[in-house]
């Protein structure tokens, strides 16, 4: 299959019943992706098409590991992905989103590309806390975290704009 139709998938011509299919995610991937926040993974992606006569069924298992930065220390490191999810495209006169998951096609539509929604749903499976596990973190990163900030030199607080001065001597007092 030529690499910009790998992810299309028939819709008109495909026959009713279970369809499966295959995708090996790598980094060319993610660098064909405008803005992406993840350049490097590998990911697996098991489509299952159940095609009926109008509407078919794409329910999508992803599995693998993308390369993101620590939130704790910064340095990058592969996470471990897992997701299910399902999308609908239901045949019709027009092309409609409905939601997220269901979408409108017209019948006479001989594919669908899945691209953007691989992508979606590699996104939406990487942890909003995404940190080394314990002890692999960046050490020299984590003792510059550690240390408290200087505290402000007198001499940088008499060249303080007097308006900040002002407010810094306001405290609020709890009746």
């Amino acid at each position: 299959m030529e690499k910009e139709n790998e992810f299309l998938i028939p819709v008109s011509g495909l026959a009713l019943g279970v369809h499966d299919f295959r995708f090996d995610i790598n980094d060319d991937f993610f660098a064909d992706m405008d803005y992406s926040e993840v350049k490097q993974g590998h990911v697996t992606v098991s489509l299952e098409v159940v095609r009926e006569e109008m509407m078919l069924t794409l329910n999508f298992h992803i599995e693998g590991e993308v390369r993101v930065p620590c939130d704790r220390c910064g340095d990058e490191f592969n996470i471990p992905i897992q997701s299910e999810q399902v999308f609908c495209i239901k045949l019709g006169a027009e092309e409609v989103e409905e939601s997220d998951d269901v979408v409108v096609v017209p019948a006479e539509e001989h594919a669908y590309d899945i691209r953007s929604l691989v992508y979606e749903y590699i996104i939406l499976s990487i942890p909003m806390h995404r940190v080394h596990p314990e002890g692999e973190c960046n050490p020299e990163a984590l003792a510059l975290l550690s240390h408290d900030p200087e505290p402000i030199a007198e001499e940088e607080e008499s060249t303080m704009d007097p308006r900040w001065a002002a407010l810094k001597d306001l405290k609020i007092e709890d009746n």
